[in-house]
């Protein structure tokens, strides 16, 4: 299957995200995004996957070698002010940890030309991808629980706005 490079940095791209994919990406995801998976209430990667390419804008960063690093995107919520940005990695993430890194600044770098602000949410047990989201530039701004489980919400600012008119990125006015 030809892919279409979206973006390219090295030996690493992006490439939608599509029903085609499904397949490839359901056998590499790391034991953390199957366990979530579940949690969200879907009953098979397949149908978690499904439900990504229908409702979110998404990328899969891919090496060159066709490893899959993660697949990653955007998901605008009904009700959200601004859009979620997810990640669900390969189990080979250890493997490729120094591509995984910039491919997903890459991504990031690609969703803030046309975002003011993006969400993530992660599980606090995943520690790792905790550790990932900051080191990305988010910023924790509250915990929840949904389905017995602890959540970290995160924002981040993009850097690069000048947007005055952006409620999220206003100074607190006291």
């Amino acid at each position: 299957m030809h892919e279409v490079e979206v973006l390219r940095r090295g030996k690493c791209y992006l490439t939608p995200f599509t029903v085609a994919h499904i397949d490839d990406v359901a056998s590499i995801l790391s034991k953390e995004n199957l366990e979530e998976i579940f949690i969200l209430g879907f009953d098979s990667p397949h149908e978690a996957l499904l439900d990504m390419v229908e409702s979110s804008d998404c990328y899969i960063a891919r090496l060159d070698s066709g490893d899959i690093l993660f697949v990653g995107g955007l998901w605008y919520g009904e009700d959200a002010e601004l859009p979620q940005m997810f990640a669900m990695f390969s189990s080979k993430l250890k493997k490729n940890f120094t591509m995984m890194a910039r491919g997903s600044k890459m991504l990031l770098h690609f969703f803030e030309k046309g975002h003011d602000a993006l969400t993530m949410t992660i599980l606090t047990k995943h520690q790792a991808m905790v550790q990932w989201a900051v080191w990305l530039g988010f910023e924790p701004v509250g915990v929840y629980e949904y389905a017995g489980h602890q959540y970290i919400d995160f924002v981040r600012c993009n850097p690069n706005s000048k947007s005055v008119y952006d409620d999220t990125l206003r100074p607190a006015m006291h």
